[in-house]
């Protein structure tokens, strides 16, 4: 491949703004500055990348990552009015027309991916696939046995006349819950809680399949490891 191609891919701008990185002498590829824009090179065999003084650590296409997201952010590319989460990754990423999978409100925090591959999108939200996702839950008032039961027996939502019931209910203390669903619902979580005589105060997404947040600080991100992305069939 073609280096400017190659920067191309990896979000650093159009063919031709990449071909003027490379011309201007600020791209590095393996620590050996590059010189011809047609040079050819194996992505695979490049394992240091620096673009005007920046380090990239070179992504596999398609991308798969996942963020640990903060409250007060939007998952949009326009937002309203909050930042976006998008504004969280490396700008090169928005070049490359990454989607987040699915939305977490702006007040919920926790675990969202994000792909550029379309696919792996419609696969995770459809509705026909049951992705289970596990969610922690801060209640406003203290959990019930009635509480649990309407969630493990099903609820039915405001203008829906079908019951949804949560997958598996677990009480972690008297106001906080671990909720795992496999439907996709607009607020569902916050609508089930509702529905069944309680409000939701926080709420964490701790887990989407097989895939867990783990210890992914605030902000943070990394790339899928090929097993993970293997465990959804990709």
């Amino acid at each position: 491949m073609e280096l400017y191609r190659f920067l191309q891919q990896q979000g650093f701008g159009s063919r031709k703004e990449c071909r003027k990185l490379v011309e201007g002498g600020l791209v590095e590829v393996n620590g050996v500055p590059a010189g011809d824009y047609r040079e050819l090179i194996d992505p695979e065999q490049v394992d240091e990348l620096v673009v005007d003084g920046e380090i990239w650590e070179p992504a596999s296409l398609p991308v798969y990552l996942m963020l640990h997201k903060p409250a007060g952010y939007e998952t949009s590319h326009k937002p309203m009015h909050n930042p976006s989460v998008f504004s969280l990754l490396p700008w090169q990423f928005g070049m490359m027309d990454i989607a987040a999978v699915g939305r977490l409100d702006v007040d919920t925090t926790g675990l969202l991916l994000f792909t550029t591959n379309g696919q792996f999108v419609h696969a995770l939200t459809s509705p026909r696939r049951h992705v289970p996702k596990c969610y922690e839950i801060l209640l406003k008032h203290p959990v019930s046995d009635d509480l649990v039961k309407h969630l493990e027996k099903g609820v039915f939502l405001k203008d829906d006349n079908e019951r949804i019931a949560a997958d598996a209910v677990e009480v972690v203390d008297e106001v906080t819950l671990l909720m795992t669903i496999s439907q996709g619902k607009y607020h569902q979580v916050k609508r089930m809680v509702a529905a069944a005589g309680n409000r939701v105060a926080e709420l964490h997404r701790r887990a989407f399949g097989t895939l867990e947040l783990g210890e992914l600080e605030e902000g943070e991100w990394r790339f899928l490891t090929r097993e993970e992305c293997a465990a959804f069939g990709f």
